[in-house]
């Protein structure tokens, strides 16, 4: 590729998609708008990569300070086995109970204890944020490399960073400040997005692995369901397919459902059945020799990746040195290796299974329900989608229902998004609505500006669960308040969820949850475009202006804005940690 090349028609698109356990990175550089060769990041640094090379790197990172005969902080295959690290550090930026139906029971205990670790100053975001800093460092090497420095200095960048669909907003804020911060996006005509992972797999799978002519191609009226089974999360949408000629439209038919039950939930597992079957003899080895990272658990990720296409009827998982007197069919003292029956493995993996099974049999018996429509395809991907043990059990659930099931091979990401998607939650304010005698507690009732009795503890929901969403979607609020010049400048205004098909009146009712606020800043507003009266002791105002949220923003996280008088005015941000009473 020659330097002279017009960065006004070339452009990157970067896909990063930033796992629980396991990261990967594509990217293509293209001067048309059609996208066919995308190159795969396939060798990562570090001496613990695979000899062949691998597409993903673990999503691990060792700090210096915190392991003695470090010169820096390693991260991915650098991460040696012993070193104090942080694994499995991304299922704590969503700390959510929302979708606590199909979550792993014990995620909850596990992410207060040694196997979830932060170091000390820092939380869960600044790791991420530290961790995906390592990551964009190498791939900008990488891409100066393959088109020059000089090159790169002049191209635009569009990177698309993938985030589980089930999430709060607020972590998916989190997830995208930390990658900001850490270099994507930040150049002044990059941008950055994110994408729910479903969302990326379906562009991807429908768009390469399901082409025309294929064995599996789907065809316009199909209803795909796209199972991202992940390290961390299990997220399941479906979609409606619009047009495949000559680029793929789709549609999301209905909500999306999931949970916080993937891969690392059988680890978990394991190491409980470890704790239960040897006791102290277990938990008394260092954390550093059983826990994320060890040697041990390294071993544990063979056989649990291999499981399902070898017929061995025993497993064994090494090295572990514990002192007791074990039965030999469990534990091997020379070898210092646990031993695992298949039936240990089942009894392991099981749990994990049973829940996608469920999710899955949900999201299609809802859609028959209440859309009236038939799924035609399951396509399987993310990380733990590569179990056989798991293809073989949803294998003969599709068979039972007459649904054909892939597990394409694919990775990379482009500009191709749904049409229109579908809102997995209502979204509302706290705000002042007529009292209703009767109806209302009357510890929420107060007068306004003219008098009228209002009550201040209802929520006007401003978009409803189910709703589509198409490219250009936001609501508005009304909010009237009464201001006066010595008062601050700020105002705030309470955001609320609820994921009820059918919502709650009130902010404090059962299944209402908290956001953030919404802050709105009028510092440089001409306050005189409002109705005012004197009163003792000066002049008040009646400040009337709209509160907006864009739910389909360009970097596909939630954008707010004021408007007063059909014109934006003041600066508007939100904090997901603040609550006003």
């Amino acid at each position: 590729m020659s330097d002279d090349k017009s960065a006004g028609r070339l452009k990157i698109i970067l896909g990063v998609d930033y796992g629980t356990t396991f990261t990967g990175v594509s990217y293509v550089t293209s001067d048309k708008t059609s996208i066919d060769d995308i190159d795969v990041i396939r060798t990562w640094p570090g001496d613990g990569r695979p000899v062949e090379g691998n597409w993903k790197t673990p999503t691990v990172i060792a700090y210096k300070a915190e392991n003695r005969r470090a010169r820096r902080n390693h991260w991915g295959y650098e991460v040696r086995r012993g070193m104090l690290s942080c694994s499995w550090t991304k299922l704590l930026l969503d700390t959510s109970a929302e979708t606590a139906e199909f979550d792993d029971p014990s995620l909850h205990d596990a992410a207060g204890s040694a196997f979830f670790h932060i170091p000390e100053g820092k939380d869960a975001q600044m790791v991420c944020q530290d961790f995906l800093t390592e990551v964009y460092r190498f791939v900008i090497h990488n891409l100066q490399m393959r088109i020059t420095s000089k090159v790169f200095d002049m191209t635009p960048m569009e990177c698309y960073l993938t985030v589980p669909a089930i999430w709060t907003d607020k972590a998916r804020t989190a997830t995208w400040e930390a990658a900001k911060a850490a270099g994507f996006g930040s150049r002044p005509f990059d941008t950055i997005r994110m994408v729910p992972e479903p969302e990326a797999a379906a562009v991807a799978a429908l768009r390469k692995d399901l082409r025309p002519g294929s064995v599996n191609a789907v065809k316009t009226g199909d209803n795909a369901l796209i199972l991202d089974c992940g390290g961390g999360t299990v997220d399941i949408t479906t979609y409606t397919i619009r047009k495949t000629f000559p680029s793929i439209e789709f549609d999301e038919i209905c909500v999306g459902i999931g949970g916080k039950c993937g891969s690392t939930y059988i680890d978990r597992n394991f190491l409980k059945l470890m704790a239960e079957r040897f006791g102290p003899a277990f938990e008394d080895v260092p954390l550093k020799r059983r826990g994320p990272g060890s040697e041990f658990m390294a071993s544990f990720e063979k056989v649990k990746q291999s499981f399902g296409i070898s017929e061995n009827v025993s497993f064994e998982i090494y090295p572990i040195h514990m002192q007791g007197e074990f039965d030999e069919e469990h534990y091997d003292p020379e070898e210092a290796a646990v031993i695992l029956s298949r039936g240990d493995m089942e009894h392991i993996f099981d749990p994990v299974v049973q829940d996608v099974l469920c999710l899955v049999n949900q999201q299609v018996e809802r859609i028959a329900h209440t859309k009236g429509k038939r799924i035609n395809i399951i396509v399987l991907v993310g990380g733990f989608g590569n179990s056989d043990y798991l293809k073989h059990k949803l294998d003969s659930w599709c068979a039972i229902n007459g649904i054909k099931c892939i597990r394409p091979t694919f990775w990379g990401l482009e500009g191709v998004m749904p049409r229109t998607l579908i809102c997995r939650r209502h979204y509302g304010f706290r705000c002042g609505l007529r009292f209703r005698p009767g109806i209302d507690d009357e510890q929420y009732a107060f007068e306004d500006w003219d008098g009228e009795l209002f009550c201040s503890s209802r929520v006007r929901w401003m978009i409803n669960k189910g709703e589509k969403l198409s490219e250009s979607t936001y609501r508005t609020t009304t909010v009237r308040r009464i201001w006066s010049a010595e008062s601050s400048y700020t105002f705030k205004s309470n955001l609320y969820t609820c994921n009820l098909d059918s919502a709650p009146e009130h902010y404090d009712d059962s299944g209402v949850v908290h956001v953030g606020s919404i802050r709105v800043d009028f510092a440089n507003v001409d306050m005189s475009m409002f109705r005012q009266r004197t009163v003792l002791g000066g002049v008040e105002y009646e400040l009337k202006y709209k509160i907006g949220v864009d739910f389909r923003a360009d970097e596909g996280i939630l954008r707010c804005f004021c408007l007063a008088d059909g014109k934006t005015v003041g600066i508007t941000t939100i904090s997901f940690t603040d609550l006003i009473s």
